[in-house]
């Protein structure tokens, strides 16, 4: 049967109360010809179990046997008995599955998270996990630099500014992992470091990063410890520590003891992408930070600004009483980091690509069936020469529907969004990687930070407000080819984005 057969029993009203009416409207909006006309079945049925199949047929079973026909329930050995229908295959996951003809796709159950609060990171001799040996040459200058500030200069407040995708994250922990290894002794004391970052997802891969990092350069035991999220307590361990944190966290505790007692024992303070839109959470964290600590030592870690004269850099410059960017061979610093990046073959050279669509909303399906086949077209274009892209829909819901449209038209994709399984989002990002999936489609989630190697192009949908965000989500495709990446990328934009972009100067060849 499968599980598509199951939905196709749900009535309407029922598939269009799971999917929301935001994604019932766009799926309408590229599908109908009207906007008032109905979505076809097979459309519904697809996106029901796009969006919900495996929460359907792991958590809501009887919602699908209470769809089922008498008939069906009586061939299955019931007697037209609903109850004792859901009863047994609620409890007999195996006989639901194997009686419908549930598909593989659907059967990953969710994993149990068995992160702990705080883990004992312990150096292992030879350990080879990925890590590259040592910095690049840019890196090591930028980081000689920072480090000389941090170790020798009175309550340092500096900011080091570095090009999306060229390294900012490993350059880092680069420094984290001397400070343990060299300030540490000079010291004789433990060592706490604090990791300040805007999102879960963030804190989570910064802290991989730096255990993968510590495994094989440390060279003693050292605690990595959660404090975002579900994570809310802080460890009492005799041994040095990292923290990684979210703002948003941090700062709704400022007042308490846990926090104040976090600052006052805080040696370092890391900001990661103090370009976002939330300098007044983490300028109250620094201020506090220096009211608790008489020896502060702050770094902020940031974008390369889009232009040299932005108002939205300045005031973020004047946080900081220290400003450090990329030097050249002769220390020199580099007018345009990412033109020098480029050259080096660090970072990708860009092409941009205007979508051939209408940017007039006044009619949404008139706006979005032509986004909808522009967005077609380039994908079969890009599948035919075996590259890939992730696309940047406007919404979550937008997302689902374009997911949909796409597979319906024989473009195979992943969708990844909040609700995406773990599982699944690294199934899709390893045949991503591998070319075995051409399309990745997303919102929000793979935008910043996220590691996508071998990318050959994105499509940004999503409105670009401001030009931290855009310099954020381009980022992502500028990986080169001494990065694990390519000469060059293309980055296929809406006339609206493209008009932003522009504005932003972004477009600018000196500048991006």
């Amino acid at each position: 049967m499968g599980l598509i057969d199951l939905i196709n029993n749900l009535d309407n009203y029922q598939k269009t109360s799971l999917l929301g009416d935001k994604i019932t409207k766009i799926l309408r909006y590229s599908f109908v010809q009207n906007d008032q006309d109905a979505v076809g079945e097979e459309i519904l049925n697809e996106a029901v179990a796009t969006q919900l199949g495996n929460q359907l047929v792991h958590k809501k079973r009887d919602l699908l046997i209470e769809s089922l026909r008498s008939n069906q329930i009586k061939r299955l050995g019931f007697e037209r008995n609903y109850d004792k229908a859901i009863k047994y295959y609620n409890s007999n996951f195996d006989a639901f599955v194997k009686d419908f003809g549930i598909e593989e796709q659907y059967l990953l159950p969710e994993q149990p998270d068995e992160r702990k609060n705080s883990e004992i990171i312990i150096p292992k001799y030879g350990e080879c996990n990925g890590v590259s040996a040592f910095p690049h040459d840019y890196q090591y200058r930028l980081k000689i630099q920072i480090e000389n500030i941090l170790f020798n200069k009175v309550n340092p407040i500096t900011l080091a500014t570095m090009p999306t995708g060229a390294g900012k994250t490993v350059l880092a922990m680069e420094i984290i992992v001397d400070l343990f290894r060299s300030y540490e002794s000079y010291k004789n004391e433990k060592l706490n470091i604090i990791w300040l970052v805007n999102s879960k997802p963030l804190a989570e891969q910064s802290l991989q990063s730096f255990q993968k990092l510590w495994k094989q350069k440390g060279d003693h035991r050292v605690i990595a410890e959660r404090y975002f999220g579900k994570f809310d307590e802080i460890s009492s361990i005799a041994l040095s520590k990292i923290t990684f944190s979210t703002y948003g966290l941090l700062t709704s505790r400022i007042d308490t003891n846990v926090v104040t007692e976090l600052l006052r024992e805080c040696d370092f303070l890391f900001i990661d992408e103090v370009h976002s839109s939330e300098a007044r959470t983490y300028s109250e964290i620094i201020q506090n930070y220096k009211v608790y600590k008489d020896d502060y030592k702050i770094l902020g870690l940031t974008a390369t600004p889009y232009r040299s004269d932005d108002s939205e850099f300045r005031t973020l410059k004047n946080l900081f009483n220290s400003y450090l960017m990329l030097t050249d061979e002769n220390n020199h610093e580099v007018e345009s980091p990412i033109e020098f990046l480029v050259q080096k073959e660090y970072l990708s050279k860009i092409s941009f690509d205007i979508l051939d669509m209408s940017d007039d909303k006044s009619s949404l399906s008139n706006y979005y069936r032509m986004m909808h086949y522009s967005i077609l077209s380039e994908c079969q274009s890009i599948i035919e020469k075996n590259e890939n892209t992730i696309i940047f829909a406007q919404s979550k819901a937008h997302a689902v529907a374009l997911s949909i449209f796409l597979k319906s038209n024989n473009v195979d994709n992943g969708l990844i969004v909040g609700e995406t399984p773990d599982q699944y989002r690294q199934l899709f990002l390893e045949r991503f990687k591998n070319k075995e999936l051409n399309v990745l489609v997303n919102h929000q989630i793979l935008s910043t930070g996220i590691d996508v190697p071998g990318m050959n192009s994105i499509m940004v949908l999503s409105d670009i407000n401001s030009p931290s965000l855009a310099l954020q989500v381009l980022g992502r495709a500028m990986r080169g080819p001494k990065n694990g990446g390519n000469a060059n990328n293309t980055i296929y934009l809406t006339p609206d984005n493209h008009k932003k972009l522009s504005e932003f100067k972004i477009l600018e060849s000196l500048v991006i």
